[in-house]
């Protein structure tokens, strides 16, 4: 009987840790699970590329609040953590160079402003050996970026 009162009390003590660390992560995941539908679905399908791929996930908060998904061929999406704090809640980056190839003058499209001064629904150009604001760093090539404000 002291074993089993022992083996009870050792189950209550593992248990309690176990729920008290998964109330944050209910808290945490709040966004995800109030979505219904075609967003829940969208969500979960991103979800599984970045299961498949966890290297195309970048974290660039500290130099400019954004999560950033590098899906390859040149291409990059930027997520403003907090979009109330900008307009440039979704940013759209590619590499210029096909575009460029196939005839677009880059040379019409407006520069590349400061981080947070983009105009939403204008494309922009990033000249090749220039700073990304978004990332804080030089990017490989010229790059073509458009902003977009969801709210």
């Amino acid at each position: 009987m002291k074993h089993a009162s022992i083996a009870v009390v050792l189950l209550i003590c593992l248990a309690a840790p176990v729920r008290s660390q998964e109330r944050p992560a209910s808290a945490e995941y709040a966004d995800v699970l109030a979505l219904e539908g075609v967003s829940k679905e969208e969500v979960l399908a991103i979800a599984r590329l970045l299961r498949e791929r966890p290297e195309m996930a970048i974290d660039r908060t500290k130099e400019s609040g954004e999560f950033c998904l590098k899906s390859g061929l040149g291409t990059m999406t930027h997520f403003a953590k907090n979009p109330a704090k900008t307009r440039e809640d979704i940013v759209y980056e590619f590499a210029a160079a096909p575009l460029v190839k196939a005839g677009l003058d880059p040379q019409k499209l407006a520069l590349l402003p400061a981080l947070g001064k983009m105009e939403p629904g204008q494309w922009y150009y990033l000249p090749d050996g220039q700073v990304d604001p978004h990332h804080q760093h030089t990017m490989q090539g010229a790059t073509l970026l458009i902003a977009i404000d969801v709210r």
